[in-house]
């Protein structure tokens, strides 16, 4: 029986749903560190991509939330038996190199991280019977240290500071399951941008509230990348057999940090406010190397290879985080039918989407349950929300379906506009996921009961 979330918030993957994907060639994923910024994204994709997810997590209850049935969860790598064939490891798993001051504690913390998982990866690697084929592992920029103005490729060596002597450990460590004739990528990443995480949320939320904060001269190199890029490039080290090595997982433009938050504050009101570099590096210590210490780094590798990056410049990509979701001039709404409230409103926005040449479409959740079958939703679940699915087959539930409905229905935007403002959007969400949905669904399944209840024969 399916649970019921009546007056409780329903678990990530059904308010966001996964779309299991076809691959004419499914590979197993084994993916470490999968709660994480980077981990959530690449474990959708591959989902959405057609192939087996198994995550190496800390926290069950969190992946149970974030991917329900989509993922294999295991706590251990002891787990995978020798016999088990994994295609490819994907190694993400790290604590954050900004989660506090670089103390010796922490900087113990930080090494432990990384190189006992990788350990554990290339230990896995030695007892299983067939070998991945690739094995993709996190790095960073940080490997070449402090460089000032140089352009950095691939070639370069790192420096005698903490966060290059890390990055050089975690490589060292992953290197070795090479000695298993497995290829090993290690991806060297810069700032990661993309939405629900990492670094773009707290820039965007600074801008919003009028400031465009620059760290020390603001003259420093910041290299970037969109968490899209991150993808399609990390698809690209798993097909391209013939790459191998230290990868730079940076946009090929990398900017002026003042330059970036200018780009990050695009469309916004916003007062300059400089942080001094004597202030962040007393408050910080070394770790203020991350914010006025820039590196200027180039994927020359990738390029090499002719990888497209889809966001080459920081304009493109902060237009892409900033533009608001909105629905393909051809779409799905589905919905149970069955509930007055959500009829009347779908149909009133259908007629708005009509006026301006749109062909949306409207579905009865339970007439099409091979629809959602696809998220691995059935019927009674789905009924418990109102879902909007795209052209490309994203999907999104609850009140982010009807934010995305208004913005894309000129009547409706500016609605949509107020509600996205961050601690409204909180409080709408919660008003949809812990009120509206479980009072509109108790009322349909009411109603269904007393119609299929048998008609009173009079006397």
């Amino acid at each position: 029986m399916t649970e019921r979330h009546l007056f409780r918030r329903p678990p990530t993957w059904r308010r966001w749903p996964i779309r299991i994907g076809t691959a004419a060639h499914p590979r197993r994923v084994l993916v470490t560190g999968a709660t994480g910024f980077i981990g959530r994204h690449l474990c959708r994709h591959l989902i959405g991509s057609g192939h087996r997810i198994v995550a190496l997590v800390r926290d069950v209850d969190r992946a149970a939330d974030l991917y329900g049935p989509h993922v294999e969860t295991i706590t251990s790598l002891g787990e995978i038996d020798t016999a088990r064939h994994i295609d490819t490891i994907v190694n993400l798993a790290g604590e954050s190199i900004a989660g506090g001051w670089w103390t010796a504690r922490r900087r113990s913390e930080l090494l432990d991280s990384r190189l006992r998982v990788t350990s554990e990866v290339v230990s896995l690697i030695a007892r299983l019977q067939a070998k991945p084929s690739v094995l993709i592992s996190a790095s960073a920029i940080g490997y070449y240290g402090v460089r000032g103005d140089e352009e950095i490729t691939e070639a370069d060596r790192g420096r005698p500071v903490f966060q290059s002597h890390l990055c050089q450990a975690w490589e060292l460590a992953a290197q070795a399951a090479e000695a298993h004739g497995v290829r090993v990528c290690r991806l060297r990443f810069g700032l990661v941008l993309g939405r629900g995480g990492g670094a773009w949320p707290g820039l965007a939320r600074s801008a919003r509230l009028g400031f465009r904060i620059a760290f020390g001269s603001g003259a420093q190199w910041l290299s970037w990348i969109h968490i899209r890029d991150v993808l399609r490039l990390i698809d690209f080290c798993i097909e391209r057999e013939d790459i191998d090595g230290a990868i730079n997982a940076t946009a090929p433009q990398p900017v002026r940090q003042v330059d970036f938050a200018r780009a990050a504050a695009r469309g916004w009101l916003c007062v300059d406010v400089r942080l001094p570099e004597r202030t962040l590096r007393f408050a910080l210590g070394e770790m203020a190397q991350l914010l006025v210490d820039g590196q200027r780094v180039l994927p020359m590798k990738a390029q090499c290879a002719s990888f497209r990056f889809s966001y080459a410049d920081i304009a493109s990509a902060v237009r892409d985080l900033l533009q608001p979701r909105r629905i393909a001039t051809a779409a799905h709404i589905m919905y149970d039918t069955s509930c007055p409230v959500c009829d009347l409103e779908m149909k009133r926005y259908c007629r708005g989407a009509r006026r301006q040449g749109f062909t949306w479409r409207l579905d009865d959740i339970a007439e099409r349950p091979e629809m959602m079958s696809r998220y691995l939703l059935d019927v009674p679940t789905a009924r418990e929300r109102v879902y909007v699915v795209t052209d490309d087959g994203t999907v999104t539930s609850g009140m982010e379906a009807l934010l995305t409905i208004w913005n894309s229905l000129p009547g409706w935007r500016w609605l949509a506009l107020l509600l996205s403002q961050p601690p409204l959007r909180l409080v709408a969400n919660a008003t949809y996921d812990f009120v509206l949905a479980p009072l509109i669904y108790r009322w349909g399944e009411r109603r269904r009961m007393l119609a299929a209840l048998p008609t009173k024969v009079g006397h």
